[in-house]
């Protein structure tokens, strides 16, 4: 039987950092709710006491644990010797499919590529909507130019909503399964680690009747409220 996940001994300082953030409170509730998981497992206390004690799941509380064990290693972004690269990502939300690549800087150029590799996507020619967020580089004239000749349909989020946008939802696990605790010796290395976990992450995609059965909901709030996508009501057939 395997042996029961704990925390490892908190050293005394680390005890007296979690101590003061639950004594005191803390303005972030993920910080408090971690030190709180940390001091129960350092009390004696088992996986699934601990997840019901703070109302998460088991797996949560099982990776704070083990992250405390870890030894501390230098972030990706350390002192930045070989500078910034952005990555232009784009998601498909009838297949569940992410994708995208490094860049080293932002553009009309960067832009104008990722949207070709979306409608490349969509070889059938149906019509296809971007969301995206209103960055200079997104809305040139070249590239409005071009959408309208490729049948592509720029929709762009309001000013500082970019949340609104359904890519920003899997960028948090990107950043965790490639970034968080990581001391990639340059960019390449990133990128090969990067695209790693996007292709682990599609080959484990969302099963195909899940995916069906959320298109289905999404028309059936569509027909609903009556109206297209940018709020144009449908004509009715006499």
């Amino acid at each position: 039987m395997a042996e029961p996940v704990k925390v490892r001994r908190p050293t005394d300082q680390e005890g007296q950092q979690l101590q003061k953030v639950v004594r005191q409170g803390s303005t972030s509730s993920v910080r408090y709710r971690r030190a709180m998981r940390l001091l129960a497992s350092a009390g004696g206390n088992r996986v699934p006491v601990i997840a019901r004690l703070v109302q998460a799941d088991e797996d949560t509380v099982r990776d704070v644990i083990h992250r405390l064990g870890r030894p501390d290693r230098l972030p990706a972004t350390y002192q930045r010797t070989h500078g910034v690269t952005y990555f232009h990502g784009c998601y498909s939300v009838g297949d569940d499919t992410l994708w995208g690549v490094n860049r080293r800087r932002k553009g009309t150029a960067n832009t104008l590529a990722a949207l070709r590799s979306i409608r490349a996507a969509r070889p059938d020619g149906a019509p296809v909507h971007v969301i995206l967020d209103n960055l200079s580089a997104h809305n040139g004239k070249k590239i409005r130019r071009w959408a309208k000749n490729n049948d592509v349909h720029l929709c762009f989020t309001p000013t500082n909503t970019s949340w609104a946008n359904p890519i920003e939802a899997h960028f948090g696990p990107l950043r965790q399964f490639t970034l968080a605790n990581s001391n990639h010796p340059n960019h390449p290395a990133q990128t090969r680690e990067l695209h790693s976990y996007l292709r682990w992450r599609n080959a484990n995609a969302r099963h195909p009747d899940v995916l069906a059965a959320q298109r289905k909901e999404r028309a059936r709030l569509r027909s609903e409220k009556g109206v297209r996508w940018g709020g144009r009501k449908l004509r009715i057939a006499a």
